[in-house]
């Protein structure tokens, strides 16, 4: 039997010398889960061993993966081999930028390869079809004579056609999977060089390098020799890594936005045609107006929020792709300041405070409050007039009731919410005055419940 070397190391990865395509039993026991080795007759040669033929996918600048390693063992073992390991996991790898480089490489390699192959199966399927139109237009509709001495013939044929035309469809959409394939393929170095992919990317190294840090301070005297070296090796490597990936950034010419170039009162935009006002900035994010809503137009500001009784949310940096100063935005959306400053929104007040406690809720369709008095649970609703979110400044003057309930509290029946039904005082309380916001609506509610609740809840 032969004799088999499984060889690892961060710059290689995981490379099988000694055996060759088609070797008995070798493919079989390296292929199978959970193994999991490919072959290929583009791997590095050694000068000792030649050429290896199977590998490990995706075990490059990484740590041996020693449990398909054993495994693998195990089953060469099993057919007759002798098996020599040699693992090295603490010499880091180097030349990330060449790396990536054959990663390019080999994509450009995989584009072309399914351009072609798709052009061929594009081909067979239109030779396959155009033969059975041609043999379907000689048969010119002719129905098969039950008895005849060529009805047998007949239906053969038909059958022949049939599973050649599935035949053909079958590789038309493998064709078109192909052409799906080659396209990714194709812009798999602009994926990957993508600015908020680039982005990210660094900040989940840096994410990675803080974690490794950590552990090194809590637990690295405890460590082995050998596992520090495993560690300092994958630093090395995370460190050439972002300074690759920084030096993308440089050579497209990408900002890199941060803290420092924003504050509150600009405009940032993170899709076309798209600006919001910013309400805060932090660390790693900057807070801005109605990312998501689709009410209130192309321009979100603070006033239209918060009259929507919305919250700003965080953009992060790596998805801003364009910002203006206040000043710059009042000269680019002129009409829009103008009607924001004359008709400014009405200062939002704050919520009155009360002996009774009122529970707030927020419902899909009004507003609902709570309160409770002795063994009696109060239950107000306000139903939103129509379009209430929509508008940013207008308040609105026919505001409506709040409708009160009330219920006795205690042990109910199973699957029944609420005690029994207990008539209250005044079951609708009229909203005086113009509403523009959902506090003043509380504030007359609190007073109603101050003004009815307040001394039979003391007593």
């Amino acid at each position: 039997m032969s004799h088999i070397m499984i060889r690892h190391n961060r710059q290689l990865g995981t490379l099988v010398y000694g055996t060759y395509r088609g070797m008995s039993g070798v493919g079989k026991a390296l292929t199978e889960w959970p193994c999991n080795f490919r072959g290929s007759e583009n791997l590095p040669e050694d000068d000792e061993w030649g050429d290896p033929y199977w590998y490990l996918p995706h075990s490059r600048r990484r740590r041996a993966d020693t449990y398909k390693i054993d495994t693998a063992v195990e089953r060469l073992r099993e057919l007759g081999h002798e098996i020599d390991v040699e693992i090295d996991d603490t010499t880091p790898a180097v030349d990330f930028a060449g790396f990536m480089q054959e990663k390019y490489d080999r994509a450009d390699d995989r584009a072309a390869y399914q351009q072609y192959m798709a052009r061929r199966e594009f081909w067979t399927s239109d030779s396959i079809r155009a033969a059975n139109q041609r043999t379907y237009d000689m048969l010119n509709g002719q129905p098969i004579l039950v008895g005849h001495h060529s009805e047998h013939r007949h239906r053969r044929l038909l059958d022949r056609l049939w599973q050649r035309e599935g035949k053909a469809w079958a590789l038309y959409d493998k064709a078109k999977h192909r052409i799906d394939r080659a396209a990714a393929a194709a812009n798999f170095r602009a994926y990957k060089e993508n600015p908020g992919t680039t982005q990210r990317r660094i900040l989940g190294i840096e994410t990675d390098l803080r974690r490794i840090g950590k552990k090194l301070e809590e637990h690295g005297d405890r460590w082995s020799d050998h596992s520090l070296a495993i560690t300092r090796a994958e630093i090395v490597e995370k460190l050439e890594e972002i300074d690759y990936w920084w030096r993308v950034l440089d050579e497209a010419g990408v900002h890199v936005w941060g803290p420092d170039d924003f504050a509150v009162g600009d405009f940032v935009s993170w899709s076309r045609d798209r600006w919001h006002e910013v309400a805060r900035v932090n660390p790693k994010s900057v807070s801005v107006a109605g990312l998501y809503d689709t009410v209130g137009g192309r321009v979100q500001t603070m006033a239209g929020l918060t009259r929507r009784n919305g919250r700003p949310q965080p953009l992060p940096y790596h998805e801003v792709i364009g910002h203006l100063t206040a000043a710059q935005a009042r000269e680019q959306f002129p009409e829009l300041f103008v009607a924001l400053d004359a008709a400014p929104a009405r200062p939002r007040p704050g919520k009155k405070r009360g002996s009774v406690k009122l529970s707030h809720h927020r419902a899909a369709e009004g507003e609902r409050w709570e309160w409770r008095v002795g063994d009696v649970e109060y239950h107000a609703f306000w139903r939103h007039p129509q379009n209430w979110w929509r508008g940013e400044s207008e308040p609105v003057t026919e505001p409506g009731f709040i409708r009160v309930t009330a219920y006795r509290a205690g042990k109910t029946p199973t699957f029944v919410s609420r005690g029994e039904p207990v008539e209250v005082e005044v079951s609708e309380v009229a909203i005086e005055g113009d509403i523009a916001w959902v506090e003043e609506v509380h504030n007359q509610l609190r007073d109603h419940v101050q003004t009815h609740y307040a001394s039979r809840a003391a007593a």
